[in-house]
């Protein structure tokens, strides 16, 4: 009895943690070095990281994605220009979220976050 319990226990764990592989968030380095190019929006376009970012978003428009900047001045105006040219390439402001904590002075995490939303 308690094998079969345990076995059951087991089995579902599994299934959980597996699932919680399958469901976990995009994460995209913006390096600074390939930021400081020429900023359009067909150039930008072509920026591998923010073309993947832009792809897996439009997969499911509820989701968000955060933008995790380093600290300080710097910082601040380059997230701003970037979510200025996320919304002019089809992304609402509303899907952005900028967030102090990148781990390094010259990279923005771009990171897409599936949103649950409760209905009332």
């Amino acid at each position: 009895m308690i094998f079969k319990l345990s076995v059951k226990l087991l089995f579902i764990a599994g299934v959980l943690w597996s699932f919680n592989l399958l469901a976990q968030d995009v994460d995209i380095k913006l390096h600074a070095e390939t930021w400081d190019t020429q900023r359009h929006g067909e150039a930008l376009l072509k920026v591998p990281e923010l073309a993947a970012i832009i792809e897996q978003w439009s997969k499911n428009p509820q989701q968000r994605i955060e933008l995790r900047y380093p600290g300080g001045e710097e910082g601040e105006l380059w997230v701003e220009e970037l979510k200025g040219w996320f919304v002019s390439l089809g992304v609402p402001s509303s899907a952005l979220q900028a967030s102090p904590g990148s781990n390094a002075q010259d990279i923005i995490n771009m990171v897409l976050i599936n949103t649950v939303e409760k209905n009332d």
